[in-house]
């Protein structure tokens, strides 16, 4: 019986309405009264709580001795909203005590030198979480470039690994968004179990991460919401999308389509959460405005907005590093070209066949490189789930020990050569004489 929304990346808010008689009315705030008029619940309280409790487990893990933890974001490009976008998550990262820094590049940089950045930044120790600001420009392969980054200082949660993972119900780092709107149903108290819900979006950043943590099984080791989840996108016919959401107990909209959804579209008592972001023109005052994907306008205008995805990132940042620092050190660099051992406890769910495929306890390739890759930018692109024999050790070997018997044919030729010099020949030689 309530409706939330959340808008954009940065800026979320929340409403607890309830639509009837053709407009929107309000049903309940948590712990209180019915009223008949509609109410913003403070998405900036949410985001301030959030905050506290990160920056309090911040302040506990500094305290023991530990390292603060430290966050390096890539920004390319001089785009204004992501620039934005970064600004906010620094002061919410500031604002926790966690240090960071931002490493700016113009937009021409290449994709290489994007690459070499994030694999020099993996084996940083001193670094705990890394962030790159999407978009890239055009000739960047994004998913490329996330997938560079070591699953466990993804805080972004865009690395394969950290997808799969989410997939599969494991405990993984969530893409902000989407933790965001869980946490806003979760300390709301809207119910999923059971529920019908429909996610209008299908990205794979915001809708698909959404969907699965909605429709996966509570009892599993990642707790789902164990709602019967339906996906639309925008190949879906509007009145077909219309008869989805109006069955729908939950709504939650990430199409980036402005007043995708309207009143007429939501049945009496549905949530609806609003995670769409879209600049448009505003004619009454020539100023391009922010909106959603949903129509609220009959509502009143909303007057909230806060960040709670930028808090999200920070307690992906925060819970991702005491996580991978309580008992191993998780940055130091793979040691590739040795045995495969076996898992570590807290990291059993890695296991494959009784091995252990974690990032950071390599000790063998378990990818075929694409052409101009190997090492650990190998580890990252590719991710196949077979091993391969790699045979630089043996050409190395094999190198050394050519190097190695040329010096010591050497020295022995030098010896003896010097040897035969100081030798006198046991024969004269007769002057005037003919040689027989």
């Amino acid at each position: 019986m309530s409706h939330g929304h959340v808008r954009g990346q940065d800026h979320l808010c929340l409403l607890i309405v309830s639509r009837q008689a053709g407009r929107w009315r309000r049903l309940w705030r948590p712990g209180e009264q019915p009223s008949d008029e509609a109410t913003i619940i403070s998405g900036t309280k949410l985001a301030k709580q959030v905050l506290k409790e990160v920056q309090r487990d911040v302040e506990s893990w500094i305290s023991f001795g530990n390292k603060r933890p430290h966050l390096s974001v890539i920004l390319v490009g001089d785009n204004p909203a992501s620039h934005i976008y970064v600004r906010n998550k620094i002061k919410a990262a500031a604002a926790v005590g966690i240090s960071s820094e931002v490493i700016l590049r113009p937009k021409d940089v290449s994709q290489e030198e994007l690459l070499d950045m994030t694999v020099k930044l993996n084996k940083d120790s001193t670094v705990s979480g890394i962030l790159v600001q999407l978009p890239l420009p055009d000739h960047i392969d994004e998913r490329t470039v996330c997938n560079a980054i070591a699953p466990e200082k993804d805080v972004d949660g865009f690395h394969v690994m950290n997808i799969g993972r989410l997939c599969l119900d494991q405990p993984s780092i969530i893409p902000a968004t989407a933790a965001a709107v869980w946490e806003i149903i979760k300390r709301t108290g809207i119910q999923t179990f059971g529920k019908n819900v429909v996610v209008a979006g299908r990205s794979k950043n915001v809708g698909m991460p959404i969907s699965m943590l909605l429709h996966t099984d509570g009892e599993h080791e990642r707790p789902g919401g164990d709602a019967t989840v339906t996906i639309t996108h925008r190949y879906t016919p509007k009145e077909q999308l219309k008869i989805h959401t109006q069955l729908a107990d939950i709504v939650i909209v990430a199409a980036g389509i402005p007043k995708l959804i309207t009143t007429d579209m939501v049945k009496e008592g549905a949530a609806v959460i609003d995670v769409g972001i879209n600049h448009i023109h505003d004619p009454l005052t020539g100023k391009t405005k922010l909106v959603g994907d949903v129509d609220f306008e009959a509502m009143g205008a909303l007057s909230e907005e806060s960040a709670i995805t930028v808090s999200s990132l920070s307690t992906d940042l925060w819970n991702n590093w005491t996580k991978n620092n309580a008992e191993v050190d998780y940055t130091e660099q793979p040691k590739l070209l040795k045995l495969m051992q076996t898992c570590l406890e807290e990291h059993h769910s890695y296991c494959i066949n009784g091995l252990c495929a974690f990032h950071s306890e390599l000790r063998k390739p378990i990818c075929k490189c694409l052409a101009g890759y190997n090492g650990e930018r190998c580890e990252h692109l590719t991710l196949n789930s077979y091993a391969h024999n790699s045979y630089e050790r043996y050409i190395a070997v094999g190198i050394g020990v050519g190097i190695l018997t040329s010096g010591i044919l050497a020295v022995i030729y030098c010896y003896v050569r010097k040897r035969c010099r100081k030798l006198k020949s046991p024969y004269k030689v007769c002057m005037g004489e003919t040689a027989l």
